[in-house]
């Protein structure tokens, strides 16, 4: 929809979106007027060509839940810039007044705002779940009647924020790591966006290094990339054991990680699977179409273990949901080695 109220961004078109960072860039590369055809970018191309996924499993027996994911780089906004050929960073600081008036700079160009903040300040929104790497866009201030509108990817419409909780929200030190009044700065507009082909490969390249070889983990009980997937299906056997009478409590918090926390539904899989079937068509490309039908599957399959681990006897979900880890880890591999003939092509082609 169009919202063509005053206080808003004049032509910003603003949609409800499975994921707050990739709708918000969505919407911001809308309103820049920047694409790769006609039509705008979608939200799965925008989370796509950051090249964010990736895959961090912690396994714990004494903690709470004895299981935990993460299914995306918390660096997915400069590396969709960085791959589409737009100069962006972060600006933060620590001082609230210093990032208000950072904020009423960049809105003075009279565009929206990228802004990290901690859902559970956000006065707008209902509960006290914590998130401080929640991007929303901040349209316009308007300081007499101390409101900020801002556009959520969990509302059709704009909505109105006090500044006092928009402050809070961009001051939270709380989950995952502090806010900083974190705003995304971008720099002087390109007229096009980076040669598609390269900017596919820039970003399936980012994924399958982050999946093939990724950073030592910062914690023992962490696991990353495809090592992640071994280990959860190595680990799932005997988690009724582990978590004891937590098993149930750790169902919950990974169908919430899977299904319900801002990730597409399918731990980020399905937004991963829109973007290669439209750079399959971008490019003409059979193996990516290939690599896309890998990804539905892999997407199906998250979504499956999510509703297999749903139900009042925890033993009993968790032995229904034991097929799907294994599928998923079988999946998981299948994409990546999907991806990788993929860029072979590309580099031989190049060459």
């Amino acid at each position: 929809m169009t919202v063509s109220s005053p206080l808003i961004a004049p032509g910003l078109r603003h949609r409800v979106a499975d994921h707050a960072a990739s709708g918000a860039l969505r919407d911001l590369l809308e309103h820049l007027r920047l694409s790769y055809a006609p039509e705008p970018l979608s939200e799965g191309a925008i989370f796509g060509f950051s090249g964010a996924l990736d895959l961090r499993v912690r396994i714990a027996d004494t903690a709470v839940p004895a299981i935990d994911l993460e299914g995306r780089a918390p660096s997915l906004e400069l590396e969709l810039c960085e791959h589409v050929g737009i100069s962006a960073q972060w600006c933060t600081t620590s001082d609230p007044v210093r990032g208000r008036e950072l904020l009423r700079a960049a809105l003075a160009g009279g565009h929206p705002a990228l802004v990290r903040a901690d859902l559970a300040d956000l006065d707008y929104r209902d509960g006290d779940r914590h998130d401080t790497r929640h991007a929303i866009l901040v349209t316009s201030i308007d300081g007499d009647a101390g409101v900020a509108w801002v556009a959520d990817g969990s509302f059709p419409e704009p909505q109105r924020c006090s500044l006092p909780a928009l402050a809070a929200a961009r001051a939270s030190q709380s989950w995952p790591e502090p806010a900083h009044h974190g705003l995304l700065v971008l720099g002087v507009r390109p007229s096009r966006l980076a040669d598609p082909r390269t900017a596919v490969a820039a970003a399936l390249g980012r994924v399958v290094e982050a999946m093939r070889r990724p950073p030592r983990p910062d914690h023992p009980h962490v696991r990353a990339g495809l090592a992640a997937a071994d280990a959860l299906a190595e680990a799932w056997p005997r988690l009724p054991e582990a978590a004891g009478p937590r098993l149930g409590l750790t169902l919950d918090a990974l169908r919430f990680r899977i299904r319900d926390g801002g990730t597409g539904g399918a731990l980020y899989r399905s937004l991963q699977a829109r973007f290669l079937h439209e750079a399959a068509a971008l490019l003409g490309s059979s193996e990516l179409g290939h690599a896309a039908l890998v990804c539905d599957d892999l997407a199906d399959a998250w979504r499956a273990l999510a509703a297999a681990s749903d139900g009042d006897d925890p033993a009993f979900a968790h032995r229904v949901s034991g097929p799907w880890v294994h599928r998923i880890r079988a999946l998981e591999h299948q994409h990546v080695e999907a991806l990788e003939k993929h860029l072979s092509m590309h580099r031989a082609i190049a060459a």
